[in-house]
């Protein structure tokens, strides 16, 4: 029996020794689930901070339609390559492109609205007009980036309404976009011109097609890192090799202008299209069009509400309207035929949105000229599909403006 009964006890082990080698694996288990947290926990911190893939800066609101998201960041892809030429956008906590504003005040400030040729993603933020303009005048002056990509003069309107008296800026800017911002109001419907000519402001809700596209991106920018890396790699991968426009795309945009128009002229109160700004082919190609004239007019009383508004505060503006790259870049894909739109005029989106601002008494600086005099030995734009002007642009555009204000007597700097 004592025999046997050693025999049993070699066969299963001394418990005693057991139990160390089974603390060690535990022990090790705990330390490779701990590094494994760990190292998940850089990485989610890398994805939203140092790499903030799948990042969501643009909200649903109740006023704007929509407008930045505080303190949010997100990477824009230039390329159908997740790993080639990107773009890290931050909007800091004020709703703004760009540094926190100075809660001292040491430093004259301006601010400069408009669109997304303000709210740059195409160039980081220190190559961006408002930075560029801030360089300058040798950081002198602080410079607010309140421009929002999307946005006409309708939004640019109520966004000063919201952020002139909460800043109280020294002046202001107002960068018009030539290319688009003559059919951001009449797709957004936010405000219309009734008999007399005079501006009504309408209640107005997206699409819910939109709104749900807003939303999702919200969430999907809310999930963990690794799964919003996923989904954008195959998202940007799947993007389609850019196409070469075709001569049926100027027709494309003339017959959607007239249907914005006539869904506004029947006072929609559902906005489409609200991120969908495309050439505003009708204005520069059928100046006689119902659509063209009527949105001249609602571009003339928008500006002229912004100019007094600006009155009242006693604050001086100035207007600032650049070309896109259709009507003046040589790289650009998208090109309007002259022999089939024998009254194309490439300066003339310029021109009208230029009178329509000094129409209303604002200082204006028309960038075309200047911008036509180089065009062909200096690239301003990102192009060649791309409308937006680039770092190159950006620079120049901010160099012009400051001597323009030095000009009329409205420089903030010696």
């Amino acid at each position: 029996m004592a025999a046997e009964k050693s025999a049993e006890e070699g066969s299963h082990g001394d418990p005693s020794e057991t139990r160390p080698k089974r603390r060690v694996w535990a022990k090790r288990l705990l330390l490779s689930a701990t590094s494994l947290l760990l190292a998940l926990g850089v990485l989610e911190w890398v994805l939203r901070v140092a790499w903030p893939v799948g990042g969501c800066v643009l909200g649903l609101h109740d006023r704007y339609l929509f407008a930045p998201i505080p303190d949010t960041q997100h990477i824009q892809f230039m390329s159908r390559n997740p790993l080639g030429r990107h773009i890290i956008v931050e909007v800091n906590s004020h709703g703004m492109l760009g540094p926190e504003p100075d809660p001292d005040r040491k430093r004259p400030r301006w601010m400069v609205f408009g669109d997304s040729f303000v709210f740059s993603e195409n160039e980081p933020y220190p190559y961006t007009f408002s930075a560029r303009l801030q360089h300058a005048w040798q950081d002198q002056v602080e410079v607010l980036c309140a421009g929002v990509t999307g946005y006409g003069p309708d939004q640019n309107l109520l966004r000063m309404q919201e952020f002139v008296p909460r800043y109280a800026p020294d002046g202001v800017i107002y960068v018009v976009c030539a290319y688009n911002d003559f059919g951001d109001p009449v797709r957004n419907h936010l405000f219309t011109l009734d008999e007399q000519g005079e501006l009504v402001a309408q209640t107005v809700t997206p699409a819910e097609d939109e709104a749900a596209w807003f939303r999702r991106r919200l969430r999907e920018s809310q999930m963990p890192g690794l799964q919003r890396l996923w989904i954008n790699f195959w998202r940007v991968r799947g993007w389609p090799p850019p196409q070469r426009p075709d001569a049926t795309q100027i027709a494309d945009y003339l017959r959607a202008h007239r249907e914005d128009y006539e869904a506004h002229k029947r006072r929609e109160t559902v906005a489409y299209g609200m991120l969908r700004d495309v050439y505003d082919a009708d204005v520069a190609l059928r100046p006689q069009w119902p659509s063209s004239q009527y949105k001249e007019r609602l571009y003339a009383a928008l500006l002229q509400r912004i100019a007094d508004q600006h009155r009242e505060w006693n604050i001086p503006l100035v207007v600032v309207v650049v070309p896109g790259g259709v009507d003046l870049d040589p790289d650009s894909w998208l090109r309007v035929d002259p022999q089939r739109y024998p009254t194309y005029d490439p300066a003339r989106l310029n021109r009208v949105a230029s009178e329509g601002a000094r129409q209303a008494g604002v200082p204006t600086l028309d960038l075309y000229p200047p911008f036509a005099e180089v065009a062909e030995d200096i690239d301003l734009f990102e192009g060649p599909i791309d409308p937006h002007w680039n770092r190159q642009g950006m620079d120049l555009g901010a160099k012009l403006t400051a001597e323009f204000l030095r000009e009329i007597g409205l420089s903030p700097v010696e």
